[in-house]
């Protein structure tokens, strides 16, 4: 397994390509929180998260802090995350998350609803 690290290159979906082929050749969970597309290339490394948050969730600080809270709830558990996992998250509008726990709680137990993880 990969231990929890730094969220580098090889933790994100980069580019355009990425995110289309996710989009296109994934899998679509909604939860109450956030919408995760996902699939699994065990061919590929380690996990890696791509993150689409709209406007519609609210101005530039608190899209910015929504990822900061993503991307490190991420990066914390990684090393639970099966190998080839690339994951698009979209937190809906409306998300009330006060701090990590909760963010890291969506983002785990939509994970677990999409059969990725278990319990």
């Amino acid at each position: 397994m990969i231990k929890a690290r730094g969220f580098g290159a090889d933790a994100r979906l980069k580019n355009g390509v990425d995110y289309r082929r996710v989009f296109e050749e994934g899998r679509k969970t909604v939860g109450r929180s956030l919408i995760l597309w996902h699939r699994v290339e065990p061919s590929e490394p380690g996990p890696r998260l791509g993150l689409s948050v709209s406007s519609k969730v609210g101005g530039a600080v608190r899209r910015a802090r929504l990822k900061r809270l993503l991307r490190e709830s991420f990066r914390l558990r990684r090393s639970e995350l099966p190998k080839g996992l690339e994951m698009i998250v979209y937190p809906r509008p409306g998300v009330s998350w006060k701090g990590r726990a909760q963010a890291e709680r969506d983002i785990f137990e939509i994970l677990t609803r999409a059969g990725v993880m278990k319990t």
